[in-house]
């Protein structure tokens, strides 16, 4: 089974939290109150920070040779 890159995760979970936005505006509840939404957007933002830090290591790692 092929492993899923950092990217594709972050694609999906960005997928499952623009769902949860959008449900969340069409009840008419406060995005900062549902918790579905910020738990979601927490796993965005590590998949981000994640990202960041492996490009940031492949940059640092190419100024080396």
């Amino acid at each position: 089974m092929k492993q899923e890159t950092l990217k594709d995760k972050l694609e999906k979970e960005k997928e499952k939290l623009n769902k949860l936005v959008s449900e969340a505006l069409n009840k008419g509840a406060p995005l900062t109150e549902d918790e579905a939404v910020i738990e979601q957007n927490r796993k965005v933002d590590s998949l981000v920070v994640k990202i960041q830090k492996e490009k940031e290591k492949y940059s640092k790692n190419q100024q080396e040779r």
